[in-house]
């Protein structure tokens, strides 16, 4: 911690000099916790922050234990939100929730408070805090400083995924703290390709002194952000995959495909499309949900409508067949409708269905399941041209 009691007054290592600081030390200074009003230490080392720690074993229920890398983020953010508010605090305290905020900002028409997350916790507890700055009318901002895996590719844990935002102009995007490279690395236009990885662009990296509240993000138009070019050697790889590793008698979907007479290897292609930008919500691949729609209403109705499909997603969810990625941080509203709306309009765009009436429709052409690879080649030469040509609209 990086506040403590001195002379019943607050006190924050971060508007001293390390000498300064010695010397308080020195003269046996007492510092107490605001918080359980136990002594701390005043540690000054050559690398770390200076910062307090508990003299002996705490029972302190508001502190823990805080890495050096959380330290240097709480001092870096401090000063650069310190620049643009006048009120800031740091480690403030929230009684009535039993909370501190990292960081906290109050302006005349709104209190913010800035938490800076570098070790896993449980997704409940995020929720949970969350809920109880909503419920003092606190906006809550949650940073993640965690590592993360990009190669081409951003690989993501379950719990680096709840920090996944959404706005208009990046869709879907990560935003992550480098502390010991004072900047920011933001990861936009996330198109999920398994439970745990995104094609994404190149992250864009943002300077610490560019950081605002709402964050800043570079005045950049991207043309054609997402990244199609590999998206059907992906969904190849992991149907390959799905029939390399799992037995359809053990693995659900694989039973339910081959007991509904359908090839696996050959379902239609335009099973397995990328669905933008809210098919982030469904944590099943797309094959697998979109299968779902496929057996549940296009092939068995003769007519369907949005409403229908959006029913089906929503009995597969009931069944445990599909499961939502948790993201606490974007609201769901009406998303499985949005989801359900978004297919169709693709399957209508590529001439799959076709609109009979207002809200009604069915497939332009039924389906004949190949019987051999030639035949399917058949189907990837026809398909592709048309979806090439959609792309350009997406």
């Amino acid at each position: 911690m990086l506040t403590a009691l001195f002379n019943q007054q607050a006190f924050t290592t971060i508007h001293y000099s390390r000498e300064e600081l010695k010397v308080l030390r020195s003269k046996g200074h007492a510092f107490h916790c605001p918080h359980c009003s136990s002594r701390l230490r005043l540690r000054i080392g050559s690398q770390n922050i200076p910062h307090f720690a508990h003299v002996s074993h705490s029972d302190c229920e508001v502190v823990k234990h805080e890495s050096p890398e959380h330290l240097l983020g709480k001092q870096l953010l401090y000063d650069r939100i310190n620049s643009l508010y006048t009120d800031v605090k740091l480690e403030h305290y929230v009684k009535e929730l039993k909370q501190i905020a990292d960081i906290y900002v109050k302006t005349a028409t709104r209190e913010i408070a800035i938490e800076i997350q570098c070790s896993t916790i449980p997704l409940p507890e995020i929720q949970n805090r969350t809920r109880g700055y909503h419920s003092r009318k606190i906006i809550p901002f949650w940073i993640l400083t965690q590592p993360v895996k990009y190669n081409d590719l951003l690989t993501l844990s379950s719990f680096q995924q709840s920090f996944i935002r959404y706005s208009p102009h990046l869709d879907y995007h990560l935003l992550q703290f480098l502390p010991e490279k004072g900047s920011f690395q933001l990861f936009h236009h996330l198109l999920p390709l398994t439970a745990s990885t995104f094609m994404s662009p190149a992250p864009i990296t943002i300077p610490l002194g560019r950081f605002t509240l709402p964050p800043s993000i570079p005045d950049t138009t991207f043309h054609q952000p997402y990244q199609f070019k590999n998206w059907n050697y992906y969904r190849t790889k992991w149907i390959y995959n799905k029939l390399h590793y799992q037995q359809p008698r053990k693995d659900g979907f694989l039973r339910e495909v081959y007991g509904s007479g359908d090839t696996f290897l050959y379902l239609p292609l335009y099973i397995g499309l990328p669905l933008i930008p809210h098919g982030i919500h469904i944590k099943n691949h797309v094959v697998e949900w979109q299968y779902y729609i496929w057996k549940d209403c296009l092939k068995r109705d003769r007519f369907f409508s949005e409403e229908s499909v959006y029913m089906a997603l929503n009995r597969r969810l009931t069944k445990g067949h599909i499961e939502l990625r948790p993201l606490p941080f974007v609201k769901e509203d009406e998303v499985m409708m949005r989801i359900a709306r978004g297919y169709v309009w693709i399957l209508e765009e590529m001439k799959v269905l076709s609109r009979v009436s207002k809200n009604q429709f069915q497939l332009s052409e039924p389906w004949s399941c190949p019987d051999h690879f030639s035949a399917f080649e058949q189907h990837r030469e026809d398909f592709f041209p048309v979806w090439k040509h959609i792309l350009k609209k997406l």
